[in-house]
């Protein structure tokens, strides 16, 4: 049913759609679905909609606004010598006072050498921190799941040891600004080694090691920021208006 622009899923959805506004692409990697501005995706209570392995089951009516998009990076979440799981799902814009369940899948070669019994869930806020949850793992069917009954909002999604933080602290954080941008993104860190911004697509626009970068001339849209120093190395979703 269509109505106003908001499609509503209330059935599980196992198989890929295309509607005015809304793709949900196949593709193992990269970009998972994409929803316009004006679109949205809806998901009732009791119902759940899985995107390349991350299973959303909200626990009341969830809408899921555009402009936005779900990606999917083969790409580890590394901080120091902690690392997550080699799948990263990455949404271009906030995830928004969710309830329900989160069921995230991987492959036995994704583990990059975690004990697969101390695996948590992660999720990343929007300030770029990372918290993990204790989840409820089920090594047969390859799983990690977490309930939340108070609302969360995230921009990230994968899965780590307990323990291993993927949160940067306050000493060596990266901060980026202002976002969203009309015509400069700047950068504050010590000792940067290479700031590259991609599109959506994954093709590189950007590349410095400079403390700024000019975005004036690219199309208005969401693009990927990775910023690396001598310590670490962040991500940034960042939106040009």
């Amino acid at each position: 049913m269509l109505s106003n622009s908001i499609y509503y899923l209330n059935l599980r959805l196992k198989i890929y759609l295309v509607f005015f506004g809304l793709l949900i692409s196949p593709l193992i990697f990269g970009q998972l679905v994409t929803i316009s501005s004006g679109a949205a995706i809806s998901v009732g209570s009791g119902s759940s909609i899985t995107l390349g392995g991350l299973e959303i089951v909200p626990a009341a009516n969830y809408v899921i606004l555009g402009d936005n998009s779900v990606s999917r990076s083969n790409t580890a979440v590394t901080f120091g010598e902690n690392s997550s799981v080699s799948r990263v799902y990455n949404t271009a814009a906030l995830f928004t006072d969710f309830t329900g369940t989160l069921i995230f899948s991987y492959l036995d070669g994704e583990l990059n050498g975690i004990d697969e019994s101390k695996l948590v869930l992660e999720l990343q806020a929007d300030d770029g921190s990372w918290t993990s949850y204790q989840a409820t793992l089920d090594p047969n069917a390859n799983t990690v799941s977490y309930s939340f009954n108070d609302p969360v909002s995230f921009k990230a999604v994968t899965a780590s040891a307990a323990g291993a933080t993927l949160t940067i602290e306050d000493i060596s954080s990266i901060f980026v600004y202002p976002n969203p941008t009309a015509d400069r993104i700047y950068i504050k860190a010590d000792k940067i080694k290479k700031a590259e911004l991609f599109d959506l697509m994954g093709r590189k626009v950007r590349s410095t090691n400079q403390l700024q970068i000019d975005v004036s001339n690219l199309s208005n849209g969401n693009y990927i920021l990775y910023v690396k120093t001598e310590n670490n190395t962040q991500s940034f979703k960042i939106l040009k208006q």
